[in-house]
């Protein structure tokens, strides 16, 4: 019997249909894993509603992704429970003030509780967020928290990762690369095999700045100094 012949038992009449369908797929323990590639889909967009202001979970996200820290204070106050508000997808207060680069709503969150190791459904903390956007300051902020660089996603994904594959990443990158872990996480493969540095030299264009972090290389590169001869001269007497 070919495959045209069989009757499939879901059928499914409209995009709608498909996207519940997907939907429960993912909340299943049985098929979730189907879902889980070694690249995340960084063009997922958070969940979007249409009066952002009808409920207080909505509206305190809301206030989160546009840095309006007065609203927030004024939720928070009533409902201290919210700095832990997810959508749909997962993102919390802190995912959306931290990929719209809100420094201050960052602070203000995390003075109030908000957890900077939290994950969406993908498995994305804060820092993957911000570091998908290059938004420095935030990954400043949220290093700073004690937000984890070696944080992997569903997909085996870093923020560096992220950082490593678009190329306007520059700043983030050289953020972490001042971390005492960052060879390890430089070299850490995601799902499909691929390393931060990996990904730099095939994606991005801040690949040579992968070269700082490399042990050889970054040994070569503090004797360059001995060039100069009389300072090559007192290390060749120190090594004598």
């Amino acid at each position: 019997m070919s495959d045209s012949d069989e009757s499939d038992p879901c059928e499914l009449n409209s995009y709608d249909d498909i996207q519940e369908e997907i939907a429960k797929c993912k909340r299943d323990p049985k098929t979730a894993g189907m879902f889980v590639s070694g690249w995340d889909d960084a063009e997922q967009d958070v969940d979007v509603v249409e009066d952002p202001k009808a409920n207080p979970i909505d509206h305190t996200l809301w206030a989160a992704e546009n840095g309006d820290v007065d609203t927030l204070k004024g939720l928070l106050t009533k409902q201290p429970g919210l700095v832990h508000a997810r959508d749909a997808d997962g993102y919390t207060p802190l995912h959306r003030a931290s990929y719209s680069n809100h420094t201050t709503t960052i602070s203000y969150l995390l003075s109030v509780g908000a957890n900077v190791s939290t994950k969406t459904e993908l498995g994305w903390t804060p820092l993957h967020s911000a570091c998908n956007w290059n938004n420095y300051n935030a990954v400043a902020r949220l290093l700073a928290a004690g937000a984890d660089p070696n944080s992997s996603s569903d997909g085996g994904q870093t923020p560096m990762h992220l950082a490593a594959a678009i190329s306007h990443s520059k700043s983030s990158l050289l953020l972490m690369f001042l971390r005492d872990d960052v060879v390890e996480t430089a070299n850490r493969p995601n799902n499909s095999g691929e390393t931060p540095k990996q990904l730099a030299l095939g994606h991005g264009i801040y690949a040579p700045l992968f070269e700082m972090i490399s042990p050889a290389v970054s040994y070569i590169h503090s004797d360059a100094f001995t060039f100069n001869p009389f300072v090559r001269k007192q290390f060749q007497n120190k090594t004598s």
